[in-house]
Formats: C-alpha cells, structure tokens, sequence
C-alpha cells in the first residue's frame, strides 16, 4: 500500500508544506496529521467533498502536524454533514491534550467522534489493522507516537516525526525482511536532536532494504538529491506544492510533473475564456435581434 502526500516539508521547511498523508478506499478516506496548511489543499483538492468515512491519525500536537484540525473538523461537519473520526490509541499518553486543543478552538464534541483503533481492524480492505506506536521527539517537551499498519503486501511503519533509532530497528526486529512493506521516515540533513538524519539513516537500514524506506518531513532542500544517491526514496508531494516551490529546487519528474500541471491548467482557461467569449457573442446576436426587431415595429 502507498501513502499520498499533501506536503513532505518539516517546519521549518515551509516550502514543502506541512506533511501529511492519506489513503482511501470506496468507502473511507484516511489522512496522517492534519497540519496548518492540510485541511485547505484537501478542500482544494476535492478530497473532503466524497460521501465517505473520514478517520484522523495524530502523531503528536506541534502546530504543523494538528493546526488545520478545527478546519478540518468544520468543514466536514458544517459543509458536508460528516463527523471526522478521530483514532486514538493505548499509547497515545497526548490524547488529552489533543482534547484540551480542540477545547480551546471552540470545536465542540458533537462534531467529531473519538474512535478506537480496534474498531478499525478490517475496516478496509486496504490494511487489516493499524496501531500507534509509542515514539521520541527528542528534545521536544511532547510525546509522540508513529504508525504500524498492517496490510496484505506486508507491514509499513510511519514514524510521525522521531529522534530515536531504535523505533526502526525494533520495527525490523519484529518484522522478517520479505514481510516490510514500506517504511515513512522524517528525515534531516544534518544531525538534530528533534529528528532522524539522514546520516543516521545511512548507518542503520541496510542497503538491501534502502528501497523500502521513502523520506518525508525534510528538512532542507538539498535533500532533495542527497535522499537518491544513497539508495532511498522521497515521497512526492501534491502539484500545489510544485507551485509554491523554487523551481531550481524541482528534480526531472517534479518538473515534468508540473509542466502538465500548468497544461492542464492553461486547457482549462483557455476553455473559460472560449466559453466566455461565445456567451458575449451570443449576447450580442441576442442583442442584435430584439433590436432589429425593435426598428421594424417603429
């Protein structure tokens, strides 16, 4: 199973975008923190306007992980008449604070619903479960936790911001090598005391299984091109980041990406514009008419 991204930027990396992820089925849309710039590009995207099932996953509460949650919360409410569905865990010890943020915001309890992650085993047929998994923040006074989920192709662990190496190799110690699907790790390109690096990541993962770990939540745009050479991946993130960014900062697919972005966008105005222009022809025959009809009554 493959993640989507909204952004893949860390907070201080606000060209990328806030990270976030989501997966969907028929039936159920299901996003990984809802940072301050998320809840806008899903409205944009057309994502929040489904007849689904939406379920939140929160890593943790800094800003650029649950500061669209009020949005979020009304949007689907308010807008479409759907309740978000937030997951908590027994090893989310933040769950009140997550509470106490929506308390603050004036998001009141009948708009959202607090479900457990057991109520989702088998929920999809995208993953026969998914449980959080107690992290570290580093030095950051807020506990944390990322995401194990079970699916049919193998297990994938979503680390939802992490200092701590041994998040990772307790993951593979739990998993043979054939059952790890994919691994989302937040990644900085020099040592930090709040996230992995990339040093850190070169030293840990074998070669052999670079090609399942997709960075996220980086740091700096040189990242960019280091993350390839040494065997890993980096997630895509959504065209209306493509936008915002520095284009000397875009790699081949990116930029490939973005030029059909901007045809299609250009199809579209130029379609308005066709549009536009046949409606002020049509005005003016309409025009034309009533007042050749007008002469010949005078």
């Amino acid at each position: 199973m493959e993640l989507h991204f909204t952004g893949r930027g860390a907070m201080l990396n606000p060209s990328e975008g806030n990270t976030a992820a989501y997966f969907e089925d028929d039936q159920n849309f299901f996003l990984i923190d809802c940072g301050e710039d998320v809840a806008s590009k899903l409205i944009e995207m057309g994502k929040l306007n489904q007849d689904k099932n939406y379920y939140l996953f929160i890593t943790h509460t800094h800003g650029d992980h649950i500061g669209s949650i009020g949005t979020l919360i009304q949007y689907l409410y308010y807008v479409k008449g759907h309740r978000l569905n937030i997951v908590f865990g027994p090893n989310m010890t933040y769950a009140e604070n997550i509470l106490g943020i929506l308390e603050l915001m004036g998001v009141t309890s009948e708009t959202y619903n607090i479900v457990n992650t057991r109520m989702l085993e088998n929920r999809s047929p995208l993953f026969n479960k998914i449980s959080y998994t107690e992290s570290n923040h580093g030095m950051t006074p807020l506990k944390s936790c990322g995401l194990t989920i079970d699916t049919p192709e193998g297990n994938i662990l979503y680390t939802g911001d992490i200092a701590d190496p041994r998040i990772i190799t307790n993951f593979f110690s739990a998993n043979f090598p054939d059952t790890i699907d994919k691994i989302y790790v937040d990644t900085s390109l020099n040592e930090s005391p709040v996230h992995m690096s990339l040093e850190t990541l070169k030293r840990i993962i074998p070669i052999g299984l670079r090609h399942k770990v997709y960075c996220m939540h980086i740091n700096h745009p040189d990242l960019i091109t280091e993350i390839p050479k040494w065997g890993f991946n980096l997630v895509d993130s959504s065209t209306l980041n493509l936008l915002s960014r520095d284009i000397n900062t875009l790699n081949e697919d990116e930029l490939r990406t973005l030029e059909n972005e901007l045809k299609n966008r250009l199809s579209e105005v130029e379609k308005l514009q066709e549009n536009n222009n046949q409606k002020k022809l049509t005005k003016q025959i309409n025009h034309e008419i009533q007042k050749r009809a007008y002469d010949q009554q005078s």
